[in-house]
């Protein structure tokens, strides 16, 4: 079900194009399909440390399949934009509850032991999805058109759901602890102020728009704070943070999702608007890398568990900077072979270092906290979609409409200067593992010594 919910996180992109034409909006509008997915799936997963406690994983799941089908269908029968993003929004349900429900289990059955290789396995469900998105999206398009992806999609979780009815079940004790609605609220307002404020950098960084609504997150993610440590509800556990290991790791995986997505929605649109490719080769260009970093997925798990997380970490974050470094160099002149081989390049560092950060990051965590490690990272995770696509959009459309050369000459420099800002990203990737390492280091001592 995982699996099936993030399919469609990158299967649009390529997509874009088309809606763009038949809807009659711009690239920073139709990137919402994707973008309004993302952000719903945050908002839900902050609840799912709550949600893990409260329900069976059974009901999650079954609420999962549902909602996810019958948003699909909405979108896939959608006679205009504002429907079509309402049923994206719907059908967040399913990823959104799913994932973390998938990370929990392998936490809370599987050994401490194994945790890698575990982690490994439903990285490369996570993984696989975006992975296979663009070439499915554009597959189906090319041949059928954007409607059939959200059919195709709804009969494949129907078949989901009538196989995991069969075998979820119950794992542990349920309690009926209280939830905590205005925290949430406050939260949710919180992600959808920065969101939105972000996606004004189009406009200019004098918007005046994009101020306040930075002003009003920032407000809003203090006042969250403010009202968690004063509630006895539950829905976050806040505790998570005085680990300051676990801070640096949990940015490294906003990081690392963030270039995965983001550069994931600049490459299909690139090769459509600048290459002059059809959506069906636009969307098989980042396949070939993509396959091959995704199956070694269960192998860089076993290489944590033997290796330690230092050299799948340091050498993925190198991996992923070099690949943005050299899309970022050649950006004006991109190639269907450099697409592909950059790519590869660097979904080869994110497959290394993914799931092992997160892997990582949770280890940090004492057992009582980790449900809520898992909501802090998977939630960071989608939210890291949600701007990476955001913010990268935005970056290109400010050289899109600056106008005075050809559409597809701005493209390719607004391409550019995404892979600049995400190459950036990188070198603050490894800052993080860094810092990371040296506060577990000083842990391990300080326990030592005590």
């Amino acid at each position: 079900m995982s699996f099936v919910g993030i399919l469609t996180e990158t299967s649009l992109n390529v997509t874009f194009p088309t809606m763009m034409t038949q809807f009659r909006v711009s690239l920073n509008v139709v990137q919402w399909t994707t973008t309004g997915y993302l952000l719903m799936i945050a908002i839900i997963m902050i609840c799912s440390s709550y949600l893990n406690e409260r329900f069976t994983a059974k009901q999650l799941f079954i609420w999962a399949c549902l909602g996810f089908i019958v948003g699909s269908m909405i979108s896939a029968f959608a006679p205009n934009f504002p429907i079509l993003l309402i049923g994206r929004l719907i059908s967040a349900l399913g990823a959104g509850l799913s994932t973390p429900l998938m990370f929990n289990l392998v936490v809370e059955i599987m050994p401490r032991k194994k945790w890698g290789f575990y982690m490994g396995i439903a990285g490369l469900v996570v993984a696989m999805a975006p992975t296979i998105g663009p070439a499915f999206g554009g597959l189906i398009n090319y041949y059928m058109n954007w409607r059939w992806i959200f059919i195709i999609v709804s009969l494949l979780a129907l078949l989901v759901f009538v196989c995991g009815i069969f075998v979820i079940g119950q794992y542990h004790e349920q309690k009926h602890n209280g939830f905590d609605y205005l925290s949430f609220l406050t939260l949710s307002g919180a992600f959808v102020c920065l969101t939105v404020g972000v996606n004004q950098i189009s406009n200019g960084i004098g918007d005046l728009l994009l101020w306040v609504l930075l002003i009003a997150a920032i407000v809003l993610f203090v006042l969250f704070v403010f009202l968690s440590k004063r509630s006895d509800k539950k829905l976050l556990d806040l505790a998570v943070f005085k680990q300051k290991a676990f801070i640096f790791g949990a940015v490294s995986y906003f990081l690392l999702q963030f270039i995965n997505i983001g550069t994931s929605f600049v490459l299909p649109n690139y090769a459509q608007i600048v290459g002059h490719q059809t959506s069906l080769v636009a969307g098989f260009l980042l396949l070939p890398g993509s396959i091959i970093a995704g199956l070694l997925n269960p192998f860089f798990g076993r290489l944590y568990d033997s290796k330690g997380a230092k050299l799948p970490l340091y050498l993925g974050g190198i991996l992923m900077a070099l690949g943005s470094l050299l899309l970022a160099i050649y950006g004006l002149n991109l190639t269907t072979m450099m697409i592909m081989v950059f790519y590869g390049l660097l979904m080869l560092g994110h497959r290394m270092a993914f799931s092992n950060t997160l892997a990582e990051a949770l280890k940090i965590q004492t057992g009582s906290l980790h449900a809520d490690a898992t909501a802090v990272c998977q939630t960071s995770q989608q939210l890291a979609g949600s701007m990476g696509t955001t913010i990268l959009a935005s970056i290109m459309a400010i050289w899109q409409n600056k106008g005075g050369y050809s559409y597809s000459f701005l493209t390719a420099e607004g391409s550019q200067a995404a892979f600049c800002f995400t190459f950036a990203l990188g070198i603050v990737i490894l800052y993080s593992y860094w810092r990371m390492f040296s506060l577990e280091k000083v842990d391990v001592n300080r326990k030592n010594s005590l």
